[in-house]
């Protein structure tokens, strides 16, 4: 009986401590691996990372203790959207930053950023198709909209500026019209 109340009880506390809602109506929850991420934030939101998954199930790859990445949302193909880790927690997304971005030297942009992967091929080359695109706009737009002035969009060739990420094709322009208009 004692240790049948202490385990409702880890239990109980366990699930109250990892449970959070999605901050896009339209996201369905999978979650990241807990061991992926940082619960908690130490910077204040001005942006969003775009990058690609080169390669498909990358939220299969999020929920693997072997990742050590992981990103606020995935947006497959089809045009559903993945929210991986709550906007509150920090994903590990865009951590490394070269010597030569203009952003080194600066605090991690985990920190003061989202992340969101779309799901393309092995060399992020394919034509994204548009719903997929549209599911995006429509997410950063209700960013742009929760945070206010100052938030931008990113690629994250802007601060690992040897990757090819988010590769060729992608309509970058299409989402800075979001932020800047």
């Amino acid at each position: 009986m004692y240790f049948s109340l202490i385990y409702i009880f880890v239990f109980c506390l366990v699930t109250a401590i990892t449970r959070w809602t999605v901050d896009y109506s339209e996201a369905k929850q999978i979650s990241a691996y807990s061991g992926n991420y940082r619960r908690g934030r130490s910077g204040k939101i001005k942006g969003v990372v775009l990058h690609d998954t080169a390669g498909l199930n990358a939220f299969e790859w999020f929920k693997n203790p072997k990742a050590k990445v992981s990103a606020h949302y995935v947006i497959e193909q089809d045009g559903r959207i993945i929210q991986m880790v709550s906007e509150k927690d920090t994903a590990w997304h865009a951590g490394i930053v070269s010597r030569d971005s203009k952003f080194a030297n600066q605090p991690s942009p985990n920190s003061w950023l989202l992340g969101i992967e779309f799901t393309r091929d092995r060399k992020n080359a394919n034509v994204m198709p548009e719903i997929q695109i549209k599911a995006g706009l429509k997410l950063v737009k209700d960013m742009k909209r929760r945070y206010g002035a100052g938030f931008n969009v990113y690629t994250h060739d802007q601060f690992q500026t040897t990757r090819v990420c988010p590769g060729p094709k992608f309509p970058i322009h299409r989402f800075k019209e979001i932020v800047d208009g």
